[in-house]
C-alpha cells in the first residue's frame, strides 16, 4: 500500500496567513491532487482552507488521538492513494532575533507517518542570520539518525536579490534543498474567524486568493516538482492492525457541517469509519432530518448562529421528537449551550435554549487559541455513553461556559490538563440518550467507547 506524504512545518507571523496553507492553495490551483490534514492549527486556517479551495480537512495531533495506533489508523482511513496527502503543522515561535523554539509536533509526527519534512522561515534582513537561525531549527528537528528535513522555503524575503544571497549562504552550510521563496508583497492579514461566515465571505477572501495566483504566476518561484517528489520518497505505507469494529449502518446527521462548523471532518470520517451514512445538516435551511438514527452537534459558530438556529420551529421540534424517541443525540463544545434553560451571547444578548438540561450557557469573545487546552476526559460515573474511567482526549475551550448553579444536573465527566498534572473541571450531562458537553471531544481517542454508543441505535 502506497500513501504519499509530506509535512510542511511553517514558522508563521503573527495575524498573517499562514505560509504552509498558500503552498497548499497554490499546489492545488496547478491541479495537483492534494488531501490536507491539520495538527495545531488555528480555527482560522481550516476555515479558510475551506473557503478559498472548497477542500475538507483532517485534524491528525498525536495528544488528542490517544496513541500512536489511533493516529494511524485515522491517517490511514482518510488519506488517499492517488494523492499528495499535505500534513500542515506550525514550525515552532520565534523566542528572539536569533533563535525559534521549535515545536515537537513537526518530529512527532514524522516519526509516527515515516515521511520527510519541509519547513518554511522567515527570513530577515541579513542573510547570515536568517541562515544561523534555520540551520539551528534544522538540528533540532533532526533527533534520529534519519534525515527528516527534505527542503526548505523561506517566506517575505524583500525582494530576488535578498533571496539570492540566503540562498546561497544556507547553500553553502547545508545539502538541503532550497526550494523558493514567497516573496513579502503577496503576505495577506488572516481575516478574524466570525468574518470567514455569513454573506460577503468570497469577498473578504478574495484578496488572499489573488495572492497565491501571484505566486504561481512565476513557475519558477517555487519548485513545485520537488515538492510533489519528496511526497514520493517514502510512499510505503504498513498499515496498522485491521479494524475489528463492527459496520454499524446507521443514519448519522451532522448539524452544520459544512456552513457553521469550525471543527476539520474528524467526526465525518469517524462515522463513516464505522460504516454509518453520514449527511450533512443545516438546520438555519434544510428540512430537520426525521429519519436519521444519530444527530451529532460539532463545535460550531454558535454564538452567531445560535438565535437563528432555536427559531426554527422545525428545527425545535424536530430535537424534541428525537429525544422522546431515543435517538442518540451529542453536542459537543460550542453546541452545549443550546441545550440548557438559556444562554447568554458575547454581545449579552440572553436567548432561550432548547431546555433539556437546567444549566444555562454563556459565550464570551473569541480569545487566543493557545488559551484552549488539550484535556485528558474521564467518565466518573456510567452512562449510556462513557462507563466510569472510560477516557477521551479532547479541547477545553476558551469561549464557552456552562454554568449549573445548585448541582441541579450533576456532571458526569472530569477533565485535566496532562502536562501540568491539573484537574480542571467536569463537564458532560446526560438525559436519555441525548448526551452534551462543552468540551471540544476527538472522537477518534477512543473508537470502542463510540462504537458501543453506536450499539445502541444499530439496525437489528
Amino acid at each position: 500500500m502506497n500513501l504519499p506524504r509530506l509535512i510542511i512545518a511553517d514558522e508563521v507571523k503573527a495575524g498573517m496567513v499562514s505560509p504552509g496553507l498558500m503552498l497548499v492553495y497554490a499546489m492545488a490551483s496547478l491541479g495537483i491532487k492534494i488531501k490536507v490534514f491539520f495538527c495545531a492549527r488555528d480555527d482560522a486556517d481550516v476555515r479558510l482552507l475551506k473557503i478559498i479551495s472548497n477542500m475538507d480537512s483532517v485534524l491528525i495531533d498525536s495528544y488528542l488521538c490517544g496513541s500512536v495506533k489511533n493516529l494511524k489508523v485515522l491517517f490511514q482511513h482518510v488519506a488517499s492513494e492517488d494523492a499528495l496527502n499535505l500534513i500542515l503543522t506550525p514550525l515552532g515561535e520565534r523566542r528572539s532575533d536569533d533563535s525559534i523554539q521549535v515545536w515537537p509536533n513537526a518530529v512527532d509526527l514524522a516519526r509516527s507517518l515515516d515521511c520527510g519534512i519541509v519547513a518554511a522561515f522567515l527570513a530577515g534582513a541579513s542573510a547570515i542570520q536568517t541562515a544561523n537561525i534555520t540551520l539551528a531549527a534544522i538540528k533540532d528537528l533532526e533527533t534520529e539518525e534519519t534525515m527528516r528535513v527534505l527542503g526548505a522555503i523561506f517566506v517575505s524575503p524583500q525582494n530576488p536579490r535578498e533571496y539570492q544571497l540566503l540562498e546561497q549562504e544556507f547553500g553553502r552550510r547545508t545539502p538541503i534543498l532550497s526550494l523558493g521563496y514567497l516573496p513579502k508583497e503577496i503576505e495577506r492579514t488572516v481575516p478574524p474567524l466570525t468574518g470567514l461566515y455569513g454573506d460577503g465571505v468570497a469577498m473578504r477572501t478574495l484578496q488572499i486568493k489573488s495572492a497565491v495566483l501571484q505566486l504561481i504566476s512565476n513557475p519558477y518561484q517555487i519548485e513545485w516538482q520537488i515538492m510533489e517528489a519528496f511526497g514520493h520518497l517514502k510512499e510505503e505505507w504498513i498499515p496498522p492492525q485491521a479494524s475489528r469494529y463492527v459496520a454499524r449502518f446507521l443514519k448519522v446527521a451532522l448539524v452544520g457541517a459544512e456552513t457553521l462548523s469550525i471543527e476539520c471532518s474528524n467526526a465525518t470520517e469517524m462515522f463513516g469509519f464505522m460504516k454509518c451514512n453520514v449527511i450533512s445538516y443545516n438546520p438555519l435551511n434544510d428540512p430537520f432530518p426525521k429519519d436519521a438514527d444519530v444527530i451529532y452537534f460539532p463545535n460550531i459558530m454558535a454564538d452567531g448562529y445560535a438565535r437563528d438556529i432555536l427559531s426554527k420551529e422545525q428545527f425545535v421540534t424536530g430535537m424534541k421528537q428525537s429525544l422522546v424517541s431515543n435517538k442518540l443525540i451529542l453536542a459537543t463544545g460550542s453546541s452545549a449551550p443550546m441545550f440548557g434553560k438559556f444562554f447568554v451571547t458575547s454581545g449579552g444578548e440572553k436567548i432561550n435554549g432548547l431546555g433539556f438540561f437546567d444549566f444555562h450557557g454563556r459565550f464570551s469573545a473569541p480569545k487566543d487559541k493557545t488559551l484552549s487546552r488539550k484535556v485528558e476526559i474521564r467518565a466518573i460515573i456510567d452512562s449510556n455513553l462513557t462507563k466510569t474511567d472510560e477516557k477521551f482526549r479532547g479541547v477545553a475551550l476558551n469561549y464557552v461556559q456552562i454554568n449549573n448553579p445548585g448541582n441541579v444536573v450533576p456532571a458526569e465527566w472530569a477533565y485535566r490538563d496532562i502536562l501540568k498534572d491539573a484537574e480542571l473541571g467536569v463537564s458532560g450531562w446526560e438525559k436519555g440518550y441525548c448526551f452534551v458537553t462543552d468540551l471540544q471531544v476527538e472522537l477518534w481517542s477512543n473508537l470502542d467507547v463510540i462504537s458501543r454508543w453506536l450499539s445502541l441505535r444499530a439496525k437489528k
